[in-house]
């Protein structure tokens, strides 16, 4: 039997695009100090197809997608060279390119990155006695996202 390969959490890396052309991604260490994450979700309209033959008889029902929408998630240590910046951008309805890869992983073992525009919808921060100051922050695709393998 074959292990499967595996990767650390920390070589999930999420990048944001400095907008020049050609665009430059970063890894911002406001979005790489705790956990971070994507997620994938779809409208649905649910559609009952009748039993034609029986058509009093409960009918099951078919799922037709209508919409997609990719969340980037994280949380972690906030750099406070870093809150005014993030904090415009959600003070703002503009959009970043951002991409979320399995770092220094080979296309070969299924490494690459996913990417699209992204809205910063969500920024909270927070602080306790005896910790550090930390951030949550949401990002909502404003667009398709795409897969691109890595080289």
């Amino acid at each position: 039997m074959a292990q499967a390969k595996t990767l650390s959490g920390v070589k999930l890396g999420i990048l944001v695009g400095d907008g020049g052309s050609p665009e430059t991604f970063s890894s911002d260490c406001l979005a790489n100090t705790g956990d971070r994450g994507i997620g994938f979700t779809s409208d649905t309209n649910d559609v009952i197809v009748p039993d034609c033959t029986n058509p009093n008889d409960p009918a099951w029902k078919q799922v037709m997608k209508d919409g997609f929408k990719a969340e980037i998630t994280g949380s972690g240590v906030l750099p406070t060279d870093k809150n005014k910046e993030w904090f415009n951008w959600f003070n703002s309805d503009t959009g970043k390119n951002c991409r979320v890869e399995f770092t220094g992983v080979a296309g070969a073992d299924g490494g690459g990155y996913w990417e699209g525009q992204f809205k910063l919808t969500s920024y909270n921060v927070s602080g306790s006695r005896g910790d550090l100051v930390q951030v949550e922050f949401t990002l909502e695709s404003n667009s398709a996202i795409t897969w691109t393998d890595a080289a």
